[in-house]
């Protein structure tokens, strides 16, 4: 999805931030993906401040605000393995994009 956005002209940052507790995990992202990886920290814990949960999705705009939240467990599907979830997720972000 990141390749195809930029190969449409859209400028359009992915970031995964790895749980606190599966710091050990982080090799199985970063082989998956091309995008930045950054790990949280029990002395910051970002997911509960964004009361967050594993495979949450948060879509913020240019101006820095949360613009739409993706929840994994919602009633919009999010799984990108599925055409429905992958489609689900990219356009939540066109829809970001277009509003900007």
């Amino acid at each position: 999805m990141r390749l195809e956005m930029g190969l449409a002209g859209l400028d359009v940052q992915f970031v995964t931030i790895n749980k606190s507790d599966a710091e050990s995990y982080q090799e199985k992202l970063t082989d998956r993906c091309k995008f930045p990886l950054l790990q949280d920290l029990p002395t910051i814990e970002v997911w509960d401040l964004q009361n967050g949960h594993k495979d949450d999705m948060f879509i913020y705009g240019a101006d820095g605000l949360l613009a739409d939240y993706l929840p994994h467990s919602g009633e919009r599907p999010t799984n990108l393995s599925t055409t429905d979830g992958y489609h689900t997720v990219k356009n939540a972000i066109l829809d970001v994009v277009n509003a900007q």
